[in-house]
C-alpha cells in the first residue's frame, strides 16, 4: 500500500496511541448544569419541531451531548473552523435537529435565521450521506489526524473526532468494515456514541459484540445517567482502542419547558450555561496560536491548512517527468518498466510522494498487487477486501484537511465503493482514485471482471472527473489535472497493457499542449481533407492508431481523435468540439459499454466496443473474439465513407452498400 512520505517532528512529545495527559480532562460538571443544558436543547427542539414524539426522538441523546459538548468537546465558538478543534460528526440525520440546538446555544456563530448546513457553517463537518459512510468518514479523519501528528508534532496536531450515530448505521456493512480498519491501524482518537432504544435491545447487543470482537472498547450506559456518560467518555480518552459508547434510553417524566420561538435567540440563561465551555475552548486555542508560531514548520502547517499545493511542485513534477522519460529511453536493465500507463500511474505516484507530503495513499489487496506498490509504513496497513471502508475512510481524511486522499483499487471493485465516490462528490471533496486494470487486461481471471458499463454510469455522475489516459503524456496531464482540482473528486483508470511504442516520434510537438485540460484533442491529424474521424481513450488508441495506418495505406484521409475526459471535453465551447470533432464520420472505440458515446458520434457515427460481459480469455484474444480491432475498425470506415456518398472503392476491391448497422459492438455490423 501507498501511503504519504511523514518526518517524525522533534516537537512529537508522546507516542501517538498514548492518551492526552489527565489535565485535558475538564471537571466534573454538576447534575443540575448538565440537567439545566439538557432542557434548554430539549425546549429548543421542542419548539423547532412541534412535534411531541419527534421531540422525544430527537432530544433522546441530549445528556450525552451535553456531557460531551461542556466537558469534552475542544471547541472555540468565536473560531469554528480552528484547524485543531475537535471534530464532531453527526451522521444520521435524526440527530439533526439536536445538532442544530447545539451549535445554537453553544454560540457556534450561528444567525437566528441561518441554516446549519454542511458547506454554509464551518463546524459542520459532514453532510449526511447514505447510513454508514459518516462513521467511516469519522474513522479517516481520526486517520488523517494521527498522519499529521507523526509530521508536524502534537503541539500542533492533538484533536479527537467524536462520532452521534444510530445502531441501525453502525450495522451496516461499511460501517463495520471501517470499523474493522480502525482497530488494525488502531485510531484510539475516534470515539462514536448512539442511542439504543427499547425495542431496539436485542440488535444492539450484537452490534456491540461485533464491535468488541473486532478490537474496540464497548461501554453501555444509561442515556440519562449524566456520571456514567462522563465516566465512560474519560474511559475512552484514556482508552488505546478506539471507542464505542451504547447509551440506553428511557422515557423521561419530567417534560421539557416551553419556548416561544426556535428561531429566536438562545435564552440568556442557557448561554451562560455554555460560557465555561467557550472559555476553555477559546483558552486552548490562544495557548495553541502561541505553540504555532514558535514551531519550526509553520509555514508548512498553515499551507496545507490552507489545502495550497507547495511552491513550484509544478516545475519539479515536469522534471522529474522527462528525467523518468529518459530513463525510460535508455532504460536500466534491472529498473526497466512497462510502457503502460499503470506504470506511468505508478511513477506518477512515486513522483507525487516525494514533491507532496500530504498525500495519503490507501490501497485494496488487488490493487497494490497490480500496481507493485512500495513498502508500506506499518502503521498503515493493507486494506484488503475492504473496499467499502477503505472509500469511507478517504472522505474522512478530505474532510479532516491537510491530506490530499487517494486509494488505488482494481477497476470493478468501484461498485462497492460507488457510494462512498457519489458521498464526495456531493460534498466536492477532491478524492482520487487509481483504477487498476482499466479494459480487458483481467480476463484471464474470468469475464465477471471484465469493466462493462462501469465507465458510461461513472461518467453519469455529476460533479466527477473519469480520466483515462492513453500514454505516457496524458497519464502525467491527468495526474496533474486530479491533484489541481479541489471541489471534487477524479478517477484515473489505468491498463496494464502495452502502449503504442511505433507513434510517430514527433507527435508530442504536434499536440496541443492543454489537450488534456480541454478533455479531448487531436493527437494526430488527417493528411488531407477530413473522411473520417476515429475517437479512442484509454489502451484502445493503440488499436485506434494502427487502424489508422490501415486506412492510410488505402488511400483515406483518417484522423485521431484522443478523450481522455469527457466531462472536461463537455465544458468547452462549441467551436473547440467541433474543431475537434470534425464533419466526417466518426468512430468510437473503447473496450466498454457504448451507451453515452452518442453525444460525441452524431447520427452518422458508429462505435466499436462491448455489449456483454465477454468471456475468460487472454486480453489480446478477446479484443479479437469481441471484435474490436483494426481491421474491424478498418472496415467499419470504408461503410461509412462509401455511406457518406464519397463512393469510395479500396484497392482490394472493397466496397460497401445497403444499410449500416449504427453500432458494431461485440463483433457484428
Amino acid at each position: 500500500m501507498f501511503c504519504a512520505q511523514t518526518d517524525i517532528a522533534p516537537e512529537l512529545e508522546a507516542p501517538l496511541d498514548q492518551a492526552p495527559p489527565s489535565d485535558a480532562l475538564a471537571e466534573p460538571a454538576t447534575r443540575e448544569t448538565i440537567h439545566a443544558l439538557r432542557d434548554a436543547v430539549s425546549t429548543f427542539i421542542e419548539a423547532r419541531l412541534g412535534n411531541p414524539a419527534d421531540t422525544a426522538q430527537a432530544g433522546a441523546m441530549a445528556v450525552p451531548a451535553c456531557v460531551l459538548w461542556n466537558q469534552f468537546l475542544r471547541f472555540d465558538p468565536a473560531s469554528p473552523d480552528w484547524p485543531d478543534r475537535d471534530r464532531f460528526v453527526v451522521s444520521s440525520t435524526r440527530h439533526r435537529p439536536l445538532l442544530d440546538a447545539l451549535m445554537r446555544l453553544a454560540g457556534q456563530t450561528v444567525a437566528p435565521d441561518s441554516v446549519v448546513e454542511y458547506g454554509v457553517h464551518p463546524a459542520v463537518e459532514m453532510a449526511f450521506g447514505p447510513s454508514g459512510q459518516g462513521l467511516g468518514a469519522a474513522i479517516g479523519m481520526a486517520l488523517a489526524e494521527r498522519q499529521l501528528a507523526a509530521r508536524f508534532g502534537r503541539s500542533i496536531v492533538n484533536h479527537r473526532i467524536w462520532a452521534l450515530s444510530c445502531g441501525t448505521e453502525l450495522a451496516t456493512g461499511v460501517a463495520m468494515e471501517a470499523a474493522s480498519l480502525a482497530a488494525r491501524m488502531r485510531l484510539d482518537r475516534v470515539t462514536v456514541l448512539f442511542e439504543i432504544a427499547p425495542h431496539e435491545e436485542d440488535e444492539a447487543e450484537d452490534t456491540l459484540a461485533r464491535y468488541a470482537a473486532t478490537g474496540w472498547m464497548v461501554r453501555k450506559v444509561a442515556a440519562d445517567d449524566h456520571d456514567a456518560v462522563q465516566a465512560a467518555l474519560s474511559a475512552a480518552i484514556r482508552s488505546r482502542k478506539p471507542s464505542v459508547l451504547a447509551c440506553s434510553i428511557t422515557p423521561r417524566s419530567a417534560p421539557p419547558r416551553p419556548v416561544a420561538s426556535a428561531t429566536g435567540p438562545a435564552p440568556d440563561h442557557s448561554t451562560l450555561l455554555w460560557a465555561r465551555a467557550a472559555r476553555r475552548g477559546a483558552s486552548a486555542r490562544r495557548s495553541w496560536l502561541r505553540r504555532l508560531v514558535k514551531h519550526r514548520l509553520r509555514a508548512e502547517f498553515e499551507r496545507i491548512a490552507a489545502r495550497r499545493l507547495p511552491s513550484f511542485w509544478r516545475e519539479d513534477w515536469l522534471r522529474a517527468w522527462h528525467t523518468a522519460t529518459l530513463s525510460a529511453i535508455l532504460p536500466d536493465p534491472d529498473t526497466i518498466q512497462a510502457d503502460t500507463t499503470l506504470g506511468y500511474g505508478r511513477q506518477g505516484l512515486d513522483i507525487l510522494r516525494d514533491l507532496v507530503p500530504e498525500m495519503l495513499c490507501l490501497s485494496s489487496r488487488r490493487g497494490r498487487e497490480r500496481t507493485e506498490a512500495m513498502p508500506a509504513d506499518q502503521t498503515l496497513p493493507d486494506c484488503g477486501t475492504l473496499v467499502h471502508g477503505l472509500a469511507a475512510l478517504l472522505n474522512g481524511i478530505a474532510v479532516h484537511g491537510g491530506m490530499v486522499p487517494c486509494g488505488a483499487i482494481t477497476f470493478v471493485a468501484i461498485d462497492r465503493m460507488r457510494p462512498a465516490l457519489r458521498f464526495a462528490a456531493m460534498m466536492r471533496q477532491q478524492v482520487i482514485y487509481l483504477l487498476t486494470d482499466d479494459g480487458l487486461a483481467l480476463s484471464e481471471d474470468g469475464a465477471g471482471w471484465l469493466p462493462v458499463e462501469q465507465l458510461a454510469s461513472l461518467r453519469a455522475m455529476p460533479n466527477v472527473l473519469v480520466f483515462r489516459p492513453a500514454d505516457r503524456r496524458e497519464t502525467m496531464e491527468c495526474w496533474e489535472l486530479a491533484l489541481r482540482r479541489a471541489d471534487g473528486p477524479s478517477l484515473i483508470t489505468l491498463s496494464p497493457m502495452a502502449t503504442d511504442a511505433n507513434a510517430p516520434p514527433d507527435l508530442r510537438q504536434r499536440r496541443p499542449r492543454d489537450g488534456s485540460a480541454r478533455g479531448g484533442y487531436v493527437m494526430e491529424d488527417a493528411r488531407g481533407p477530413r473522411q473520417v474521424t476515429l475517437i479512442a481513450t484509454g489502451s484502445e488508441m493503440v488499436i485506434a492508431r494502427q487502424a489508422q495506418h490501415l486506412l492510410v495505406r488505402d488511400g483515406i484521409s483518417a484522423a485521431l481523435v484522443s478523450l481522455p475526459c469527457w466531462e472536461l471535453f463537455a465544458r468547452q465551447d462549441a467551436a473547440y468540439r467541433a474543431q475537434v470533432l470534425g464533419d466526417a464520420p466518426r468512430i468510437g472505440i473503447e473496450a466498454a459499454s457504448g451507451f453515452g458515446w452518442d453525444r460525441w458520434l452524431g447520427p452518422d457515427g458508429a462505435f466499436i466496443g462491448m455489449e456483454d460481459f465477454g468471456e475468460a480469455a487472454p486480453s489480446s484474444e478477446l479484443y479479437r473474439r469481441l471484435g474490436i480491432t483494426a481491421e474491424r475498425i478498418h472496415e467499419t470506415a470504408i461503410r461509412l465513407v462509401n455511406e457518406t456518398g464519397r463512393d469510395f472503392q479500396s484497392p482490394s476491391g472493397q466496397k460497401a452498400d445497403g444499410p449500416r448497422a449504427r453500432s458494431v459492438a461485440g463483433g457484428t455490423t
